[in-house]
Formats: C-alpha cells, sequence, structure tokens
C-alpha cells in the first residue's frame, strides 16, 4: 500500500511543485524507541515518530510531502484505530510489517531536512527522468509508463489541468484484463471519495439557487427527524456535515454490508431514516452517533456525507444524481459522468476494479452512494477542476459564481477543523493544495489543484 500510494503522491509533487518542512529528533536507549527521523531511500519514503503520532512522508525533487499520518501503539501502527503495520527496530534499521510481510526498512537519520532536500535516484521512486529534466507532456507521459508498469497496476488515467481547461491527458494499461479493454483519458473510473467534491459542489449550486443555506438546522429540511441520543439539545447544520462534524458517524459492520454488485437498491433516504431514526432496521444510537455536540468536533463520516447529498433531494425535489447531472455535468460536457452504472450506455468501458493480485472485484455499488461512487473520466473531472479553479465558469459557461466558489473552498469551522472547506479537502497533498483522495475496493483516485501555480491533475487506479 504505502509503495504505490508513494509512487502517485510522488507523481502529484512533480505535478503540482509542493514541499514541506519537517521536524528532526533523536534515538537512543536500550529498549526500542521509534522517535525521530527515519529514511528508505529505496523507496523514497521518510517517517517521523513523536509523542505516540508518525506522519509518512515521499520524497523527491528536492521537496517531501505528506501522504499519510498514524498512530503509534507500542510497535502497533494505527488508522482509524485499527492495526494497519507493525514496527521492530535492529541494529539500528527500522522494519515496517504489513499482515506478517515485511513492507520497507527504514534507517534512523538526524537530520531529516537534509533528506527532504535531496533529489533521489529516479529509479528508486519508478521515474524514468530525473524530476529537473521533465520539461514536457511527453516526460510526464513517460514518467506515468514506467509508474504502471513497474508497480503491476491493470490501468490508470491521468490529467493536467489549468483554469483554461484540460491541458493534456492519457490512459494507460487496461480498463479490463480479461476483455483487452485499454484505458483512454474518456475511461469512466469510480471515484471513491473524490465523489465527495461533486456532492459538495452540488449543495452548492442548490444553496445558491436558494433551494437552502449551510446554515440551516437539518431537520428543517428533511422528511425525518435526525436526534443524536448521546447528547441533549443539539443541532445539526449542513454545515456540520460537510465539515464531517456533526456527530454522525460510520458504523463500519452497517456500512460495509451495504457494498454489493451492481447499483444500490434500497433507495438513500430510505437507508438514512432506518439508519438515524429510533426503531429503524440499522439504527443503534449508540453507534450510528458520537457522544460530542454537533461543530465541536471533526470525524470523517461517509454517512454523513450521504446525508448531505440527500439534502440536495429533500430541498430541490429531484435526486442528487439527476441534479448534478442537469446543473454540472450535461452544462460543463461531462459525457462519461454519472453515479450509477444504469446511467452509462456501455457499460463495458467503465474500468473494472482489481485488487493487489489484479484479481477483478465486479462492477459493484452501495446505497451511501453520494460519498463515493460517482463514475468519471479523467477528462470530465479535468474539465469539473478546471471550472472549480477558474471561478465557477468554463468555456463561457458558468456553474457557480466566484463567491460561492471562493466560499466552498474556505475553512467552514476554522476553530474545529481548517482541513475542510464544502468537502474539498484543503492542504492534504501539500501546502496550498485543495482537492480530495478516494479509496475503495480495487479504486484509488487522485483530484487536487495549487492555486497559486495555476495548475491541477487528476489520477486515476482501478487498482487497490
Amino acid at each position: 500500500m504505502l509503495r504505490l500510494r508513494t509512487s502517485v503522491m510522488f507523481v502529484l509533487a512533480v505535478v503540482l511543485s509542493l514541499g514541506v518542512a519537517l521536524p528532526v529528533g533523536a534515538q537512543g536507549g536500550d529498549e526500542p524507541d521509534y522517535s525521530g527521523a527515519w529514511y528508505s531511500a529505496d523507496d523514497g519514503i521518510a517517517l517521523w515518530v513523536e509523542d505516540g503520532d508518525a506522519a509518512v512522508y515521499v520524497i523527491g525533487g528536492g521537496v517531501c510531502s505528506l501522504l499519510e499520518s498514524f498512530d503509534i501503539a507500542g510497535s502497533d501502527v494505527l488508522y482509524d484505530g485499527d492495526v494497519v503495520y507493525t514496527l521492530a527496530l535492529k541494529n539500528g534499521t527500522l522494519s515496517v510489517f504489513e499482515n506478517g510481510a515485511l513492507e520497507l526498512e527504514l534507517a534512523y537519520v538526524e537530520n531529516l531536512d537534509e533528506v527532504c532536500a535531496e533529489v533521489l535516484d529516479p529509479d528508486a521512486l519508478l521515474l524514468a527522468l530525473p524530476l529537473d529534466e521533465i520539461t514536457s507532456f511527453d516526460d510526464l507521459d513517460l514518467v506515468a509508463t514506467t509508474l504502471l508498469a513497474e508497480t503491476g497496476i491493470p490501468g490508470m488515467a491521468m490529467a493536467v489541468v489549468t483554469p483554461d481547461g484540460v491541458a493534456w491527458s492519457a490512459g494507460y494499461g487496461f480498463a479490463n484484463i480479461e476483455d483487452g479493454i485499454p484505458v483512454t483519458a474518456d475511461t469512466p473510473f469510480q471515484l471513491a471519495s473524490v465523489s465527495k467534491t461533486m456532492t459538495g459542489t452540488s449543495l452548492m449550486v442548490a444553496v445558491e439557487s436558494g433551494a437552502l443555506s449551510l446554515d440551516d438546522n437539518i431537520n428543517d429540511l428533511l422528511p425525518f427527524a435526525v436526534d443524536n441520543p448521546n447528547v441533549e439539545g443539539e443541532v445539526i447544520l449542513v454545515r456540520h456535515l460537510v465539515t464531517h462534524t456533526s456527530s454522525v458517524v460510520d458504523n463500519w459492520p452497517v456500512y460495509d454490508s451495504m457494498y454489493g454488485p451492481g447499483d444500490p437498491t434500497i433507495p438513500l433516504g430510505d437507508f438514512l431514516d432506518g439508519y438515524l431514526v429510533p426503531g429503524g432496521e440499522w439504527y443503534d444510537g449508540a453507534v450510528n452517533y458520537a457522544d460530542w455536540m454537533p461543530g465541536e468536533v471533526s470525524d470523517y463520516s461517509n454517512v454523513g456525507a450521504a446525508l448531505a447529498g440527500y439534502l440536495v433531494e429533500a430541498t430541490t425535489g429531484v435526486p442528487l444524481n439527476e441534479y448534478a447531472r442537469a446543473t454540472i455535468f450535461e452544462p460543463l460536457g461531462m459525457t462519461n459522468t454519472g453515479w450509477f452504472l444504469a446511467e452509462f450506455d456501455d457499460t463495458s468501458l467503465i474500468a473494472m476494479p482489481y485488487d493487489e493480485d489484479n484479481e477483478a472485484y465486479g462492477y459493484y455499488g452501495f446505497v451511501t452512494w453520494p460519498d463515493g461512487l460517482l463514475r468519471s473520466s479523467a477528462n470530465d473531472m479535468g474539465r469539473f477542476l478546471a471550472m472549480v479553479m477558474n471561478g465557477g465558469e468554463l468555456d463561457g459557461v458558468r456553474i457557480l459564481e466566484q463567491a460561492t466558489v471562493d466560499q466552498m473552498l474556505s475553512p467552514q469551522l476554522p476553530d474545529v477543523t481548517g482541513e475542510f472547506g464544502v468537502f474539498w479537502t484543503l492542504g492534504e497533498a501539500g501546502p496550498g493544495t485543495i482537492g480530495h483522495s478516494g479509496g475503495d475496493p480495487g479504486v484509488s483516485t487522485f483530484v487536487y489543484f495549487q492555486p497559486e501555480w495555476g495548475v491541477g491533475v487528476v489520477l486515476l487506479f482501478n487498482s487497490d
């Protein structure tokens, strides 16, 4: 997992020219002590550990870019409370294991800032050219081709975007290995959580139309009442949903059970009613809700995102998939984009999701579809991203006003979290970046832009 994400995040760093300064620390003593800075030249990864926290960085081109953050408890590396890696320290080498298998080895370094300033051997980063020699789209094409060949992933699509539109795009490998269908820049990929950028944008279109506001109490908009039983007197605002601060949380056994072949069969509103309202089929107040007041804590919530998507239907009378098509997809000419398989004329052209052994998962869906089921191509998402980068307009077609876009891309609850605008993540791929990443079975996606540089990138993979 780290190796693929390292390569992908380095491509992002190449395109967006990102950097981040790292602290340094010390390591010593007779007992295993993971504190301080660690570095693997072979993998292009740096690790900073301090006070039970670990930050993983990808290194390249003289910069370090944040890849992922973890918690550490003893020798266990945790993500969302689950053990994802284990650590072992011997003879000054820090070994990282995943499911008992050695993932990578890192050496202790006194000064990680110096490591970050290096330009690593491009072969170690799955690159065919040093960073300072990548001066054309032909060079970037060679980088992408090498990335695909050396990772063994089935397929990928990429687009480089400016506020004027898609500057360059390409597809690599296979959308479907078994049928020999190649990936093109017009191949629809399942987007996973990148879908939330479309849900947020659609919501802001509805806000601009006057259907609702970010400061509305959701119970004034919904056909059912949402009441967190773990707190008293709470008011959940639309703004809380889009910043993951609503206190509606994911009940993972229920959430995971909603995945199945084909399009979802349970209506979104029925599921949300059954999940959030006492007596519902999937209701468990102690698990489906947190024990803090809305607006106090940011805790990433897919169900909360699905509820935000449902608000579009509740306030406009039009389901989110139809609303997005009428107000965003069709005006922008996004002809290879849709939420459901039934919306595509030829589903065989959609990129098939594959596991790490390139075994097909098959096309699947889930009932909380606004949080991650959108399918779109690199070219279509490039046009969408260009519209956002250009202040809500592209090729003379205006989707949102500049002021609405500025609001959407600004921290909504800066005293609680500076990480989220209206679902758009701020700074996730490096300082100043705006966008979102996504991951689901057979899906890895990245859509970001750097306003200062006026450049964005879409990276879509049909592999986990």
